[in-house]
């Protein structure tokens, strides 16, 4: 089970539906891709790194059949050379501008190769078409996205090279949450608590929609007892922080300057006070961890008091600051993109073999989900409520059986 994906219904929601006759869309998540349900004029494929090699299969079979292919997400607008070897029109950074110019240049027979409109007005974002997403694959919550961008600068995230953060007028993020008719909410901005103001001015608005919800947060937010008590008031339920690593050296070279690891149990301590689980995301393989540091993650873990952990493999994306110093290198050794998922290890890390890191991966997925320590997690939760800790307990087993681990 996962959250509900954004990415195809907004697209969708792009398409000028006065000159567009008809619009079938294909999660992929849901549905298996069909070259031959019907004739069309036009494919438009949205894609990550460690789908391209898909992405790209897809467009050849469309192509065969007479398709005018277009390409667009993370990974083409990181490659946009590569991605335009299988397409016919590829669009780098957000298309709320750039897929409905596309499309009347087609209409008019002047479809440009490359269109590039990274700057947008994002009091011209439209509503996503909810309706789209049905899978019985996705969790019941409904996503919301206040603020996609990010002005950290962490050299092994692609987010930020792709958006900065120029967040939604609130007004229009709450008469969204309220289109939604839930009570069950999930942010996908990188940064709820950032800007500060802007922030706290949406919450208070949250106030009285009566909703819970969760989001992302950097390791600094609990420690702002303003933020968190506004957090607290319009519903927050739980923080996931990308603590990264618990080396110190190991954060400031991967640009990530603005975490203390010595005050990491303050800051999960201090959200518990305010009754908000924090899932503590970790990535393996950065330079400076040693086995023995990672082999100590569940239980340091359990000292941190955790509600939730997740890890990954440290993955160098194309392009990306991480990417060009490994490659420069010659540290990155496979070059396959469907390896990118973040449970393979694609790079020579610093102090073990490829497939040690590999095995410690899986090791510390295993250690940490065990019957033991998850039921360690529930006993000790700042949870107060019944109804609270079986949610928790839900989430855990859920990480348990996720099949990240790649047995």
């Amino acid at each position: 089970m996962t959250y509900p994906s954004l990415t195809l219904p907004t697209l969708v929601s792009l398409v000028p539906k006065d000159i567009i006759a008809e619009i079938d869309a294909c999660d992929e998540i849901s549905y298996k891709v069909d070259y031959d349900k019907k004739k069309y004029d036009i494919i438009v494929i949205s894609f990550d790194t460690s789908s391209s090699k898909q992405a790209y299969i897809h467009s050849k079979e469309f192509k065969k059949r007479g398709a005018y292919i277009v390409m667009g997400g993370y990974h083409t607008s990181a490659v946009p050379k590569e991605a335009a070897e299988h397409c016919d029109t590829v669009i780098i950074g957000a298309g709320e501008i750039s897929l409905p110019e596309f499309f009347h240049d087609y209409l008019k027979g002047e479809p440009k190769k490359i269109y590039d409109n990274q700057n947008i007005d994002v009091r011209k974002i439209k509503m996503v078409p909810r309706n789209l997403i049905k899978s019985k694959r996705y969790m019941k919550v409904s996503p919301v996205i206040a603020d996609r961008g990010c002005d950290n600068k962490c050299s092994f995230c692609a987010i930020s090279e792709m958006w900065k953060s120029n967040p939604r007028p609130v007004e229009d993020v709450i008469e969204e949450i309220k289109s939604l008719k839930s009570d069950k909410i999930i942010f996908f901005d990188p940064n709820f608590f950032y800007p500060k103001e802007y922030s706290l001015k949406l919450m208070k608005e949250m106030e009285k929609l009566k909703i819970k919800w969760a989001g992302n947060g950097t390791a600094d937010a609990p420690f702002d007892d303003e933020l968190m008590e506004a957090a607290k008031r319009s519903g927050c339920s739980g923080i996931l922080i990308g603590f990264e690593s618990l080396r110190e050296e190991t954060l400031k070279g991967v640009n990530k300057k603005f975490s203390n690891v010595e005050r990491y149990k303050d800051c999960i301590d201090r959200a518990h006070k305010y009754n908000i689980a924090i899932n503590g995301c970790f990535v393996l393989g950065m330079d400076g961890d040693t086995e023995e540091d990672l082999l100590a993650l569940p239980e340091k873990i359990k000292y941190l008091g955790l509600d939730l952990a997740r890890f990954s493999i440290l993955t160098p994306l194309p392009n990306s600051e991480l990417y060009r110093k490994m490659d420069k290198e010659g540290r990155i050794i496979i070059k396959d993109w469907s390896k990118y998922t973040q449970n393979n290890t694609v790079f020579q890390p610093e102090n073990m073999s490829m497939e040690r890191l590999d095995e410690i991966y899986r090791k510390v997925w295993r250690k940490t989900y065990t019957f033991k320590n998850i039921w360690f997690r529930i006993k000790n939760s700042s949870n107060k409520t019944l109804t609270e800790k079986f949610i928790l307990l839900g989430a855990n087993i859920g990480f348990k059986y996720l099949g990240i681990q790649g047995d």
